[in-house]
């Protein structure tokens, strides 16, 4: 989780959860960056791809921007976001060009619209390990609301 270093605040606002084997990440539109998500929130995914040191490094302007996520049945297209970090995690050999670098793409999503949060909020239901809590909580099972 992302900390505030001089006051240790915790800045993000959605929970992060580990995403499901066969989960991608693709920028979109003319990009050849696509790899696995690592994890995801309703604010925002972390994922890792190989660049390969050929156009993927040309940055396009901020507003071009989109990201599509996928795994078997579930698609969100055309999300808006920012880059909040982008490291280099390892090199791997290539035969190509000596080697590649493996990075790590931590994004932000901006501008959703009704649309995209529902089929986000669908995707991360059925594409993540730790199961997403019900809410609000259903009132016919009060019991689960009282203190023990």
């Amino acid at each position: 989780m992302i900390m505030n270093r001089k006051k240790g605040i915790e800045r993000r606002k959605n929970k992060r959860y580990k995403a499901v084997k066969g989960s991608y990440a693709s920028i979109n539109p003319t990009s050849r960056i696509i790899g696995p998500i690592t994890d995801i929130s309703m604010g925002g995914l972390a994922f890792k791809y190989t660049d390969t040191g050929g156009d993927n490094s040309i940055e396009e302007p901020l507003e071009e921007k989109t990201i599509c996520l996928s795994n078997l049945g579930y698609f969100v297209g055309n999300i808006s976001f920012k880059t909040v970090s982008e490291k280099e995690i390892t090199t791997v050999p290539s035969f190509l060009s000596g080697s590649m670098k493996v990075k790590l793409k931590q994004v932000q999503f901006v501008a959703l619209d009704f649309q995209q949060m529902i089929d986000l909020d669908n995707y991360l239901r059925n594409n993540v390990y730790e199961p997403l809590e019900n809410f609000p909580p259903d009132n016919d099972n009060k019991e689960n609301l009282t203190p023990e």
